[in-house]
């Protein structure tokens, strides 16, 4: 009985709510039916952010060591690096130089990798290493408890390496294992193509080292390599956290004073690269691939260029972010894809803009179309001033929350000197983020996306793809060893 009444009671609120809702006034269903308009419900504050840009304590060796020193109290950690610029841009055999960087904490002269682990773990810290294309680094982290101890360790495993045979054995083993995966992932076959379009074979487009070239390292390569890299007029040391400077700078004298310059690295190669003329699709031939890696890319611009802060706000306008306008057009309107973005790259050297999603093969042809859209609308409609106030606003923003970490705030100061940047520039970056304009933006676009600037990369099943993708320009197909098998 008591379960009857439960069930008339609430049948009878049901009914009533549903009967109120029909008589509230107000409600157009039109109306209702409209989508979600969004609103800026927070205040906007409009100002320029002023930055007050923290710089380092500067030293100097005499055997050209840099040492940059930002004291900061609030915390109890310390982070030690060690960067050198050498890298694979610098040497022959490009396995070699990512060895010699990776294997560095495996152990030492003085200790065995098991050790420094034990030593490392103790402290609760953390000891990475690695060398990239033209850049190297040794990093340790810990409580400011531990800092001696953290930069003897730096010191030990950058001038001692032992590079025991078992531990590159291994390396090579695992670099031989990957080699299959990668040549069968679309992600990587595009990235190794747009590198190889944009760069052609010159030692900037890192292509993938065959089986033959990893086999060919050996322990006395590694050492070869070390010696030639590892010199203090190449090298800057970074601390940054609860430390004293005065302290800090006996500790690394003491340690890398004696430390003398060495040479034997390549010259570094031009770093000057041309934009397409004539645009030209390129594909890897994925037979069965039921998705195909679109890119799209052009030779753009280093870091230092005039032309990248402009290119830095229209990039985002164009593909940065989930509002952005590639996002909505090709994943929320169109449901080509889970997500489609821009992307700009501003090395040391000439970097790319491009973009970049992983559509189903059978809306490969609409989806070319609607990225090339909306690189045309971008080059002849003035952004509308709303949007481009948020984007510049998103980048300020960004940039500011960057700065609440010291480590991040020293990055930055090392950013400056690797791209040949004023001092001042962190100061006035606000500044021009907010100074560029609706014509930048479409002067940007026409510069770097205009027609014929755009090479198309597409990874997927040939037969499906390349009768829809031939008519934006002449077809060049490659096998997934990134070499063509015709044109």
């Amino acid at each position: 009985m008591k379960k009857t009444w439960f069930w008339i009671a609430l049948a009878s609120i049901l009914t009533l709510n549903a009967a109120q809702a029909q008589e509230s006034p107000g409600v157009d269903e039109n109306e209702a039916a409209k989508p979600a308009v969004r609103k800026n419900l927070a205040p906007v504050d409009k100002k320029t952010l002023k930055v007050r840009f923290q710089r380092p304590k500067e030293y100097t060796l005499p055997n050209g060591l840099k040492i940059h020193i930002l004291e900061d109290h609030r915390v109890p950690g310390t982070t030690v690096r060690l960067l050198l610029q050498a890298g694979t841009l610098y040497w022959p055999n490009q396995v070699e130089a990512e060895a010699a960087g990776s294997l560095l904490t495996e152990g030492t002269t003085t200790k065995t990798g098991k050790e420094i682990a034990r030593i490392v773990d103790g402290m609760g810290a953390e000891l990475t290493s690695g060398t990239g294309i033209d850049f190297s680094s040794l990093s340790i982290s810990a409580l400011s408890d531990y800092t001696e101890v953290l930069l003897d360790i730096i010191a030990d495993v950058a001038l001692n390496p032992s590079y025991p045979q078992d531990r590159l054995d291994n390396y090579k083993f695992r670099r031989i294992a990957g080699l299959p995966a990668r040549k069968v992932d679309p992600d990587n076959l595009s990235s190794m193509l747009t590198a190889r379009v944009n760069y052609g074979t010159s030692r900037f487009a890192r292509p993938l080292p065959k089986e033959e070239e990893i086999q060919a390292v050996t322990r006395e390569g590694l050492f070869v390599y070390h010696k030639a890299a590892f010199s203090p007029d190449r090298a800057t040391i970074t601390v940054v956290g609860d430390v004293d400077a005065k302290t800090v700078v006996e500790r690394i004298k003491a340690l890398f004073g004696e430390w003398k310059p060495t040479a034997g690295l390549l010259p570094e190669p031009s770093r000057e690269f041309q934009p397409k003329d004539k645009t030209v699709v390129h594909i890897v031939d994925r037979p069965g691939s039921q998705q195909t890696m679109l890119r799209f890319t052009n030779i753009a611009v280093r870091r230092n260029h005039p032309d990248y802060i402009p290119l830095l706000v229209a990039n985002r306008i164009l593909g940065g972010g989930s509002t952005s306008r590639l996002f909505r057009k090709i994943r929320e309107e169109k449901g080509y894809t889970y997500g489609a973005y821009s992307s700009l790259s501003a090395p040391r050297w000439t970097g790319t803009w491009g973009a970049y999603a992983s559509v189903r093969s059978e809306v490969t042809g609409p989806a070319v179309d609607d990225f090339l859209a909306e690189f045309k609308r971008l080059q002849t409609e003035p952004v509308d001033p709303d949007e481009l106030d948020r984007v510049k606003r998103t980048l300020t923003g960004s940039f500011a929350r960057t700065l609440e970490s010291p480590d991040n705030i020293l990055g930055k100061y090392t950013e400056l000197l690797r791209n040949d940047l004023p001092l001042d520039y962190w100061e006035t970056y606000p500044k021009k983020i907010n100074a560029v304009t609706a014509d930048d933006v479409m002067r940007m676009a026409r510069k770097y996306l205009g027609e014929g600037r755009i090479q198309i990369i597409a990874v997927g099943e040939r037969e499906s793809i390349e009768p829809v993708l031939k008519k934006h320009g002449p077809v060049i197909v490659y096998n997934t060893d990134i070499e063509p098998i015709s044109q």
